[in-house]
């Protein structure tokens, strides 16, 4: 159904909820799933951890994030551009290949080490592997939409 303006309407407040939460949390949704089942990983590779690893496991998490974020920000200085809802919802809807390489990253460097060391880069190389795919599945739902006849795939909003 559309409206006098041309954009769609969702016919309930509940849809358009459902769809701007399920299109804002994709990302976080798959790196929480990626983070859960890493310290899995850990856990069965390294055994159970005591209080510092979990810190450690914590900290190597948030580095992967953190270290990106000010790359990408050039020291945090510039704004993190964003792609439109259509570009995000099919790139995210790729996660499963992020979460898988980002937990076969974790797990071949927590199954070829062992060292108090691994609780953080574990989680660190994990949270890494998977802002890279998730990157190649923004970039390939981008060149999917532009050759559909999108013309607003490429933009994105500072």
């Amino acid at each position: 159904m559309t409206t006098d303006s041309g954009t769609e309407s969702t016919g309930s407040t509940i849809v358009r909820g459902m769809r701007s939460t399920v299109g804002r949390e994709s990302t976080t949704f798959g790196f929480s799933i990626l983070a859960t089942v890493t310290f899995g990983v850990c856990q069965v590779t390294q055994g159970s951890p005591d209080l510092p690893r979990i810190f450690l496991y914590a900290a190597g998490a948030v580095m992967s994030f953190t270290l990106l974020e000010g790359i990408l920000s050039a020291g945090f200085r510039r704004p993190m551009p964003q792609h439109p809802t259509q570009t995000l919802a099919l790139g995210t809807s790729l996660n499963i290949l992020s979460v898988l390489v980002g937990l076969g990253a974790a797990t071949l460097l927590s199954a070829f080490f062992s060292h108090l060391a691994v609780w953080a880069l574990a989680p660190f190389v994990a949270g890494v592997s998977y802002l890279l795919t998730e990157s190649l599945e923004a970039a390939l739902a981008e060149r999917v939409l532009v050759s559909a006849g999108d013309p607003e795939a490429q933009e994105v909003s500072d």
